[in-house]
């Protein structure tokens, strides 16, 4: 049986390695790149990454126990007019083919943007491939307002709800922006009851490690099935200590 995303306590942490694909280019040189994703990926329970990381990861850096997710949909660069144009770049089939337990899709839909509506048919037919092919399928459901990613609760929990309830068996959505403590962990439980799936929390850019770790409490606290991090790790001086304190709260 392949490896789940999910560990045995229903929890998780997924290392984050799509973003260059997108035009966030964190760390140029690829090597070093590779270099702090191998250093932070023992302490993950599963890798998600575009097609050429992911293949150089898997060929010697992932257990059997690790779950690998292949990043499928990557043209809408970052700071660009077609941002929120996200196409395939890679199939579902091709994941299957290439050994990985599973694929992530991004769905960014802009209440004023007709875009919107093609976005949620991809994911609708990724859904659908996936299920067919007996993969995992993780989603970023993300509500795009004025041009940037809505962290509010009302926006996040609208587009979890939309991806959910066609059929998304796995959610990865922003952490809300609140003060933290009580306030951000009612929200984080708001967020995680409009739904009957295990939802992760994504990461963001990179941030002071005791902001992370206080993120990641939070989440825990409020319900959420664990972080799907990256540049706040693998950009981090020691990227396998941040990843080892953000598992040790994930799975206490």
């Amino acid at each position: 049986m392949s490896a789940s995303v999910l560990a045995a306590d229903g929890r998780a942490v997924v290392l984050a390695a799509d973003h260059r694909a997108r035009g966030i280019v964190t760390i140029e040189n690829y090597g070093d790149y590779l270099a702090a994703l191998r250093t932070a990926l023992p302490f993950c329970d599963a890798l998600m990454a575009s097609a050429q990381p992911l293949g150089d990861l898997a060929a010697d850096g992932v257990t059997p126990a690790q779950a690998t997710l292949l990043s499928i949909n990557r043209t809408g660069l970052a700071g660009t007019v077609f941002e929120l144009d996200d196409r395939l770049v890679a199939s579902v089939a091709r994941a299957k083919d290439d050994g990985y337990t599973g694929v992530k899709v991004m769905t960014r839909v802009d209440k004023s943007d007709p875009g919107g509506a093609a976005q949620l048919e991809m994911l609708g037919q990724v859904l659908e491939g996936s299920r067919a092919l007996g993969l995992e399928c993780m989603v970023e459901p993300l509500t795009w307002t004025d041009g940037r990613m809505d962290t509010t609760v009302d926006g996040i929990v609208w587009s979890a709800v939309v991806a959910h309830d066609m059929g998304a068996p796995l959610l990865k959505v922003p952490v809300p922006a609140l003060d933290p403590g009580a306030t951000r962990i009612d929200g984080v439980r708001r967020i995680v009851e409009s739904v009957g799936v295990p939802v992760l929390f994504l990461g963001g850019p990179r941030d002071e490690r005791d902001r992370v770790l206080g993120e990641v409490e939070d989440v825990i606290a409020g319900g959420g099935a664990g972080m799907a991090i990256g540049r706040s790790v693998f950009c981090d001086e020691d990227p396998a200590a941040t990843a080892k304190l953000v598992a040790d709260i994930v799975h206490k």
